[in-house]
């Protein structure tokens, strides 16, 4: 039963991700640029658009770090709306009405699972760390050779920005194209990562890999 509604968010534009905080709703939708809206939720029955952030690009997943701080996971664009890579965004919440992009982390051509499955992301709180899946292929066609990528970006991300530590991959020149990072845990002192290939631990402080199982 609609016990509440909004309107007049991103019109002509598709809502891409949606994200819930207590008394607090995050919307974002997107069509050339990314609006970012923080929504009251207070009283259901009457929901009340705070505030507005128009930027390029898009966010797919929204994951909260604090009560003022919010991380995205999308895509970058131009000004005409055409994607140009995977991209993090930092997001300063404190004032509902008037929410603020403070850093951003784009990798060109790439794009991660996480836009369609919030379950490939993991961020421990105990040390910043978040472990993104990333995909990235480009074709030179003038020279006949690809750059290619499949694993998983780890970041470290304090109150203000968003650093990249290193790129975690289980591929091989064999197997390169399995080896999608499909989700990762924290167990003790270890980090593990799973893909079609097999499962690899690597050592928390440091990330360095540990031992690598395949299957």
């Amino acid at each position: 039963e609609e016990i509440g509604s909004i309107g007049g968010l991103g019109e002509g534009e598709r809502i891409f991700s949606v994200r819930f905080v207590d008394t607090i709703g995050y919307v974002v939708t997107f069509r050339q640029t990314d609006p970012l809206y923080t929504i009251d939720l207070t009283d259901p029955t009457a929901p009340v658009a705070k505030g507005e952030l128009k930027i390029n690009g898009y966010s797919a997943y929204l994951h909260p770090l604090s009560e003022t701080r919010l991380l995205g996971v999308g895509q970058d664009a131009d000004d005409e709306g055409r994607i140009e890579g995977a991209q993090l965004s930092l997001f300063d919440v404190s004032d509902l009405t008037s929410p603020t992009r403070l850093d951003t982390l784009t990798v060109s051509d790439a794009n991660s699972s996480v836009e369609w499955d919030h379950r490939a992301f993991l961020f421990w709180a105990a040390d910043d760390l978040a472990i993104v899946p990333l995909n990235r292929y480009v074709w030179d066609e003038r020279n006949g050779s690809e750059d290619y990528f499949a694993g998983a970006l780890a970041v470290r991300i304090t109150d203000t920005g968003i650093n990249e530590i290193t790129r975690i991959t289980h591929a091989t020149d064999e197997r390169k194209w399995e080896a999608q990072i499909q989700r990762s845990l924290v167990v003790g002192d270890e980090l593990y990562t799973m893909s079609q290939l097999g499962i690899m631990a690597s050592d928390l402080g440091t990330l360095e890999k540990v031992e690598f199982l395949g299957w």
